[in-house]
């Protein structure tokens, strides 16, 4: 069953949350780096939705988009479960975004769209580096400093690619 677009952003934005909030449920209510790793995944969602509304409506599907599309469902509801473990939490959430400059690189070669996947391969890159910081200074004793500076960093730059700067339109017409 082949899903359009519409039904694609609300199905993903549905079980993603729905896998943040069983996380958040699961944790220790006390944990000091929950309500950061919670401000960090729900931005991460609220990203994702018009991510998939907007690249829904441009590539072509094939069986190896959805096999890369299935891969970043799973890291999405693995981290989305991994809220309350900083360690965990960030290293998912380097994967998931490597993974997706991975689809994006992929759909160079499949879609006539060059700036647009450059910029949003960039923009994935840029937030693989923050993952990757967070992840390094979660294993250097500073988890809860690192993941709330990475989800503060997150938060201001969707707002910027968002409302000030949007990420999701074409930039090569």
């Amino acid at each position: 069953m082949r899903l359009d677009w519409r039904s694609k952003e609300i199905a993903a934005t549905a079980l993603f949350s729905a896998a943040g909030l069983t996380g958040t449920a699961m944790a220790p209510p006390d944990s000091p780096t929950l309500a950061p790793a919670v401000l960090f995944y729900a931005t991460l969602v609220v990203n994702t939705y018009y991510s998939i509304r907007f690249f829904s409506r441009l590539p072509p599907t094939d069986r190896n988009e959805t096999i890369i599309d299935a891969i970043l469902a799973v890291l999405y509801v693995a981290l989305g479960l991994a809220v309350a473990n900083p360690r965990l939490f960030t290293f998912l959430a380097l994967v998931l975004f490597v993974c997706a400059i991975v689809k994006y690189a992929r759909l160079r070669s499949l879609i006539d769209y060059p700036l647009t996947l450059r910029r949003k391969m960039l923009i994935d890159f840029l937030g693989a580096v923050l993952c990757a910081g967070a992840f390094v200074g979660s294993l250097a004793g500073y988890p809860v400093e690192s993941i709330a500076a990475f989800a503060i960093v997150f938060a201001i730059a969707n707002v910027y690619l968002l409302l000030i700067a949007p990420a999701y339109r074409v930039f090569d017409r």
